[in-house]
């Protein structure tokens, strides 16, 4: 169907096909994280030890390729809402899906590092049109309501995708029962296989995804419920020109960058870290792919909780769950599996703050005016903090042969992020209140 094509059908004829379509849009949505983050992004901590092991490459310098792909997210982030609004969702996700499908292609047949480092952006230009923003961006165009559970419930697929590719993945690179040695490993023909699965995934998404509902002649789900939505409620919003000149714009943004800086660290030295100590392969399949099942269920919870006991309090949840997964990793030891247990359940809660929180954050300060462009600078902001922890984490690890250091500084810094960013949004919720009252008594005047 023609994106472009104006809404003649009436709300009446709308109504039985909105309540359909919605949940296609839905299933694509939820198929699009499961195969780009399930495998194109979890998957990143068995693919270092693996590639690095067998071509004897450092840690910090192939890493670099992670870097490259965040910085490449960033920029084209920067630029999200002017892109929407040119190319449409639709011929993004298939563009998206190319990128991917190109990086891991490119990346099964290297040999230095300069390959992983072309694969690494064509990642980040893939995952950008691919994943959260495209995910925040139909959400925002189909659902008027209830945002925070649909944002929770779709982006838990990358638990799901990261669930199922621990097993799947591994098994590839270190065969059935995980003995394969690194000069042996298979991560060239895992690389391909992912590669395909981008592919398939990436003709599902142009063919049945549609950039708003008034393309097909419908409306959004719940129009005429919210109302009645008591958290996360639309609010109009003040334009970008407003925006800019607010002080928590800035300080927001910051502790954005931050999150990403520690949340990412720490998802990519924690695996690497427990076989450092000595933890068995297939003990740490497992202590993974239990994170990963954890993690869906975490994102739903984050997405439920913003709906129904607000920002501020989920927020501050998820925090405190990244602050005690980075204290437990201070406390790992092979003979010991209770550390490695409470970092696999409480570091899935806290995960949710670099994927659901980040939309919902910016519906919340800023509103629906200038949605768009705050959020692609947020996700910008956010992906250049995981170009920085990343490498900088890797480099920790070179100089002092041990990633024990850098997590008693992210969890320094974690701290310091917590409670910035609840009096940037307590900041926010005031101005926010007080605009609101202003056009109320400006409309009651007229």
């Amino acid at each position: 169907m023609d994106e472009k094509r104006p809404d003649t059908a009436a709300p009446e004829a709308a109504s039985p096909r909105r309540n359909t379509y919605v949940w296609v849009i839905f299933g694509i949505s939820f198929l699009m994280i499961f195969i780009a983050l399930g495998y194109g992004s979890s998957t990143k901590g068995t693919f270092l030890t693996a590639v690095t092991g067998s071509l004897g490459l450092k840690r910090s310098l192939f890493t670099v390729s992670d870097s490259l792909r965040y910085i490449t997210t960033a920029v084209m982030s920067f630029f999200l809402g002017r892109t929407v609004e040119k190319l449409g969702l639709r011929k993004m996700a298939g563009f998206g899906f190319g990128f991917l499908m190109a990086s891991f292609l490119i990346s099964s047949f290297a040999t230095d590092y300069w390959h992983f480092y072309i694969g690494g952006a064509l990642l980040g230009a893939g995952l950008c049109w691919t994943t959260t923003s495209m995910v925040g961006n139909l959400v925002e165009n189909w659902f008027t309501n209830g945002k925070g559970t649909i944002m929770g419930f779709l982006l838990a697929a990358n638990g799901l995708g990261g669930f199922t590719s621990e097993f799947i993945v591994t098994k590839i690179i270190y065969g059935a029962d995980g003995s394969l040695p690194y000069e042996l490993s298979r991560w060239r023909l895992a690389y391909r296989i992912i590669a395909v699965l981008f592919a398939v995934t990436g003709v599902l998404a142009v063919l049945l995804i549609r950039n708003r509902p008034s393309d097909i002649g419908l409306e959004p789900l719940g129009r005429d419920r919210a109302r009645k939505a008591r958290r996360g409620l639309d609010w109009e919003g003040r334009g970008m020109a407003e925006i800019v000149r607010k002080p928590y714009f800035y300080v927001s943004a910051v502790c954005v960058f931050f999150t990403g800086f520690v949340l990412q660290s720490m998802g990519n030295i924690s695996k690497p870290y427990m076989y450092d100590l000595g933890f068995d392969k297939n003990y740490v399949i497992v202590i993974f792919a239990s994170h990963a099942i954890l993690l869906m269920i975490s994102k739903t919870l984050a997405g439920i909780g913003y709906d129904t006991l607000g920002m501020k309090k989920t927020f501050f949840a998820c925090c405190v769950c990244a602050m005690g997964a980075l204290a437990s990793l201070c406390f790992l030891a092979p003979e010991h599996p209770l550390p490695a247990w409470i970092y696999s359940i409480i570091s899935s809660f806290g995960m949710p703050l670099e994927t659901v929180m980040i939309p919902l954050l910016v519906s919340f300060m800023f509103g629906k005016k200038a949605y768009k462009k705050v959020f692609g600078y947020y996700l910008a902001f956010n992906t250049l903090g995981y170009a920085c922890g990343v490498p900088l984490a890797n480099l920790a690890y070179d100089i002092q042969g041990t990633y024990r250091y850098m997590i008693f500084f992210l969890a320094a810094v974690m701290l310091a992020v917590t409670v910035i960013q609840q009096l940037s949004m307590s900041a926010a919720e005031k101005d926010r209140l007080a605009f609101m009252n202003q056009t109320a008594k400006n409309q009651t005047e007229n």
